[in-house]
């Protein structure tokens, strides 16, 4: 457990979108670099997409070597200069870990299908026979010289690396403790520490809960990434991991991992607060949630969950709450700049690590553009930032065509023009980390926590060493009143206090530490 972190924000870059420094429409790793200083407005760690060497069939999900870069952002250097621009800013960097599958042009995979039994044949989950059937998900048959079908982790082009079986129940199986899974877990160790030495402080692992098949709770993925982490920890105690998984009581209490992200998937608590109505999801849905102006939702299911995996990863690890990421369409999505001041003052008052996707703190929109780079419908969430109102929303100067299409309100949802603007949401966003910042002790992740209202109006406390932060929050266009303890506000939005009562009009929030 790295405790450093149980104070911090992360903000996640999308690396093609974020800023082209060299005027060819694309993201790079020195554009990153170049806006570090945003950032750490927000953030203490900077989470960033895959940039590894790839077809770019799925957004870089799609790995061809995971020691090389793809030269459309840069090179070995740039990812060096940016390790150690993050560090000099008082920054920690974590890349993504994608090691549940490769591409199928990976050179471990193009090996793997050769007929002749080779040093790769394993390395890889494949049957025995083409006509054969395959469990444990969806296969591909018919394309390789190999005699047998190959298990896939998403796309038909991302074959599953052989992290084996819960049981072996076939003649071809491994089961997961098999040698043939041992060579595959050396590998993953040696990519971390490739990097670790580096100076990287960690990674993000995609899909940490797919790599053992058929393993239902995950027990068995929990054991190898325990032995991976413990392996990778005896040279470097401090790395940070962050688990795509959605259930912090299997990643982090048995898995070892320092957070996981509350997601869209496993549970409908993270949905039920944000992202119930149509269109908002990656998955068809058509509710309503508790952050609307409606005031139709409910927060029951949220807060089960989530006082459930406090509970589990204590002393442990940590919870992660997010804004969104590069798989979900994005928040603001039904939202005005009131409704998304109110998901950030109660993301950000939670005992979690939270983190926020890169545009969501300008409230950028979330556009219906043709897929590219595999993402569907989630190519919408991954469009340039917008920074300015000039020529490409300040991202590129390029005066041909950008990798992805700008937003059309660029001109007014922009860093700049909101950084102008005191009443703007980046601005809101700022303050609420810098008072985040300033009573460390009551938001940090350690403190008690204690939930008073589940219902409108959202009521909860906090508490460290004698003093207690109350929390409020009332996201409808109905007026509610409450009663909290006299103490100091420091911060609030449409809320007011007079003795014990507290007054919340349509969409507001109040802190008090009393």
């Amino acid at each position: 457990m790295n405790k450093s972190i149980k104070n911090s924000i992360i903000y996640n870059v999308y690396p093609t979108s974020f800023f082209d420094s060299n005027g060819d429409g694309v993201g790079d790793l020195k554009g990153i670099a170049e806006k570090l200083p945003h950032i750490k407005q927000f953030a203490d760690i900077v989470w960033v997409n895959p940039f590894y060497k790839s077809p770019f069939r799925d957004g870089g999900y799609d790995i061809e070597d995971y020691y090389s870069i793809d030269e459309r952002f840069g090179d070995m250097n740039d990812v060096k200069a940016l390790i150690d621009r993050a560090h000099k800013l008082g920054l920690k960097i974590i890349f993504d870990l994608v090691v549940g599958h490769t591409s199928d042009q990976h050179k471990w995979f193009l090996e793997s299908r050769k007929h002749e039994k080779n040093a790769y044949s394993d390395y890889y989950v494949w049957n025995d026979d083409v006509f054969g059937w395959m469990p444990g998900g969806s296969s591909i048959s018919g394309n390789s010289e190999r005699n047998g079908n190959y298990l896939i982790n998403f796309f038909c082009f991302q074959p599953a690396l052989n992290f084996g079986f819960r049981q072996k129940t076939l003649p071809w199986q491994n089961q997961y403790t098999d040698e043939a899974c041992c060579k595959v877990h050396d590998e993953v160790i040696n990519i971390i520490k490739y990097y670790l030495a580096m100076g990287l402080d960690g990674f993000r692992v995609d899909l940490a809960n797919s790599i053992v098949k058929e393993d239902v709770g995950g027990e068995c993925s929990c054991e190898v990434w325990r032995k991976i982490f413990g392996k990778v920890r005896e040279e470097y105690p401090n790395a940070i991991f962050v688990s795509e998984w959605g259930e912090p009581m299997y990643a982090v209490k048995n898995g070892d991992f320092d957070i996981d992200f509350f997601t869209h998937c496993h549970n409908d608590g993270y949905n039920c607060l944000f992202r119930k109505e149509s269109g908002s999801n990656v998955f068809a849905s058509d509710g309503h949630s508790f952050f609307r102006k409606d005031g139709k939702g409910e927060a029951k299911t949220f807060f089960d969950f989530f006082k459930m995996n406090l509970e589990a990863v204590k002393d442990k690890g940590y919870v992660s709450i997010v804004t969104g990421n590069h798989d979900l369409p994005r928040i603001s999505i039904g939202r005005d700049a009131d409704d998304l001041k109110l998901v950030f003052s109660f993301i950000l008052a939670l005992p979690s690590v939270p983190l926020i996707y890169y545009g969501d703190e300008i409230g950028m929109p979330y556009s219906k553009i043709k897929s590219r780079d595999g993402g569907f419908i989630r190519t919408g969430s991954r469009t340039p930032m917008q920074w300015s109102a000039d020529k490409n929303a300040g991202f590129s100067t390029t005066d041909g065509e950008l990798y992805l299409p700008i937003n059309e309100n660029y001109k007014t949802v922009n860093v700049e023009a909101e950084s102008k603007n005191p009443e703007s949401l980046m601005n809101k966003v700022k303050e609420l980390v810098a008072t985040k910042r300033e009573y460390a002790e009551l938001f940090s992740c350690d403190s008690e926590f204690e939930l008073i209202s589940e219902e409108y109006p959202a009521v909860f406390k906090r508490s460290s060493n004698g003093k207690t932060l109350y929390c409020a929050f009332n996201p409808t266009e109905r007026e509610y009143e409450t009663s909290l303890p006299e103490g100091k506000i420091i911060s609030s939005m449409k809320a007011k206090q007079e003795g014990e009562k507290v007054t919340l009009a349509p969409l507001s929030y109040i802190w008090i530490i009393a």
